[in-house]
């Protein structure tokens, strides 16, 4: 029997903590399953743990496989693990997370059922959403059931974590946008919905440990890394202007949203005392919109001053706005 989906984990000097990671992967109770390991440039012992770790586990129903990837960054390390998927459908995990067990085998009966409706298109995406958190304490990623782009852009609900996608269309879309340092699965989640995937949303449990710490891929701060994220929201707007067949109403939504979601941005950075990185993506937001309306540009000025004095949750008044 062939397996359904493929998990992807690109990994780079996690010789500490991969082990664990692909334990929790190991423990999954759905059979067969195929895990392709990217080691990304690893300078540590980080493959051979991971060489060590595939051969005491293979069996007829685990496929293991660890290939090397030598461009830097996850995108080029998950492109170069999609180039070598066969399944139907992909999934992409960290190396420093904790999988869910029961995760794949939801997953396959979720797929199974859309595949013997005749009513239902072939699935694209499939969200599931996911807890994180640190020290011991997790929480269900907000989440919302959109399939507006802008939406995406506001409130990044389209996580890594969070989309089974079906490999081909996937291939055909671009995978992953190897220019991207962080925020990649931001960018790509905008893509994705920008291609008018066909949805199924998997909301009744939540999946995996998601863990935030000092060394962890999602970070808390923003004061050095603000280029990466300012590279990410340029690549969003290009994707919205590449975008076919998109009504006004949608552009004027995707506008609005890259348009808020930078002032938001430049409050962080404006708490964080970096002013040059504010006022970069403040110059962004007039690329995205030359000349807002008078309530838009307001708005904008509130949201980021209100970021500026330590506000939380901006995003939310945000989205009530695109």
């Amino acid at each position: 029997m062939k397996p359904l989906v493929t998990i992807i984990i690109p990994v780079r000097n996690r010789a500490s903590l991969i082990t664990r990671t692909l334990d929790s992967v190991v423990a999954s109770t759905y059979r067969p399953l195929w895990l392709l390991i990217v080691d990304n440039g690893s300078t540590d012992e980080t493959k051979a743990v991971c060489d060590d770790w595939a051969n005491r586990h293979r069996s007829s129903t685990l496929r293991v496989d660890v290939i090397e990837e030598p461009t830097a960054g996850a995108p080029a390390a998950r492109n170069a693990g999609l180039r070598r998927v066969e399944t139907r459908y992909v999934y992409f995990f960290d190396s420093d997370d904790c999988f869910s067990a029961d995760f794949l085998e939801d997953v396959e009966r979720i797929l199974r059922e859309n595949r013997e409706n005749p009513a239902e298109c072939e699935c694209d995406l499939l969200f599931t959403p996911v807890r994180q958190g640190r020290n011991g304490s997790m929480r269900v990623r907000d989440h919302e059931k959109s399939d507006w782009a802008a939406v995406q852009m506001i409130s990044s609900m389209l996580s890594t974590h969070s989309m089974v996608l079906r490999t081909e269309w996937l291939r055909q879309i671009g995978a992953w946008d190897e220019r991207l340092s962080i925020w990649q699965d931001w960018e790509l989640g905008v893509r994705v919905l920008l291609n008018r995937p066909h949805i199924l949303w998997a909301t009744g449990k939540s999946y995996h440990e998601i863990l935030l710490h000092e060394n962890s891929i999602t970070g808390a701060s923003l004061v050095d890394r603000w280029e990466g994220t300012l590279e990410a929201m340029r690549v969003a707007l290009e994707d919205v202007r590449a975008a076919k067949d998109m009504t006004k109403r949608e552009l004027r939504s995707c506008l609005r949203a890259l348009y808020l979601r930078a002032m938001i941005q430049a409050g962080r950075l404006l708490r964080e005392h970096c002013p040059e990185g504010a006022q970069a993506y403040v110059d962004y937001a007039k690329e995205v919109i030359a000349h807002p309306t008078k309530p838009l540009r307001m708005w904008g000025m509130v949201l980021r001053n209100y970021v500026a004095r330590g506000g939380r949750g901006a995003w939310r008044v945000a989205r009530q706005l695109v």
